[in-house]
């Protein structure tokens, strides 16, 4: 389903919009076809009433979906953010200690930097993050930790380098957390069956061109909406996608 995620923005979009509009024409055309000679009044009204609750009821489901991806979303671009900065505290801190590690503190942080932008800024990171990431983490707190304070200056840059490694390692466990808030894959079945189900009770309706103009509009929009929620489900690839520049940023300042 992500490999949709993988095409430009305006291709992807519109795969969507067209296979749900297909999946809207379907349904109502064979339910149609079937049972177009068994339409009644009463039918009619049963059916109108079905319509309107499921497709309520599928319009609710959809809302909160779309709020609680949207929600994920901002929350870890604030993760992202923070971690950036507390990163950029990091730079600023080595710049002030001009100490002869200086050289190899900034390499330990850049190849920190660089394990996140191979190993887990991409949808197959583990939950727990990568390997690499960890090991570069505790490789650049190990060489702080027994960094040689010489003077007053230097054992405060050492303490906020410090307090900044804890910081950062919360700002990354939250990251890896909300990047794995993936949707469930029940959620897609009920969404697509409630809007099966909602297009094929239009078959008290005739076919004609004007209302399958009107459940092409529908589709279309139905299909654009799942999109984007499945968009903002993976922050990290398609027209929703974190931008990581800030960390390249990072890694040009180490």
């Amino acid at each position: 389903m992500t490999a949709i995620l993988q095409l430009p923005d305006w291709l992807g979009s519109t795969i969507a919009i067209v296979t749900a509009i297909v999946f809207a024409l379907v349904p109502f055309l064979v339910v149609r076809w079937f049972w177009a000679t068994s339409v009644t009044d009463k039918t009619s009204q049963v059916a109108e009433t079905v319509a309107v609750r499921i497709g309520a009821l599928h319009a609710l489901i959809l809302a909160l979906i779309f709020a609680e991806a949207q929600s994920t979303h901002a929350e870890l671009r604030q993760e992202v953010s923070k971690e950036v900065t507390t990163l950029e505290h990091v730079v600023l801190h080595l710049d002030q200690w001009n100490g002869p590690e200086e050289d190899r503190l900034r390499n330990e942080l850049a190849a920190y930097v660089q394990a996140i932008l191979q190993n887990e800024w991409q949808n197959a990171a583990p939950v727990g993050g990568s390997r690499e990431a960890k090991r570069a983490y505790d490789t650049l707190d190990l060489a702080l930790l027994d960094l040689q304070a010489d003077t007053p200056r230097q054992q405060s840059l050492r303490t906020r380098m410090l307090m900044d490694m804890d910081t950062l390692q919360e700002h990354r466990r939250n990251r890896l957390s909300l990047f794995h808030r993936s949707l469930p894959t029940l959620f897609w079945w009920v969404a697509l069956a409630g809007f099966a189900i909602t297009v094929g009770l239009f078959f008290i309706f005739p076919i004609t061109a004007l209302h399958i103009a009107m459940l092409s509009m529908y589709g279309a929009y139905t299909g654009l909406v799942l999109y984007f929620i499945l968009a903002l489900s993976h922050p990290y690839m398609g027209p929703a996608a974190i931008d990581a520049t800030p960390y390249t940023t990072v890694l040009d300042q180490s």
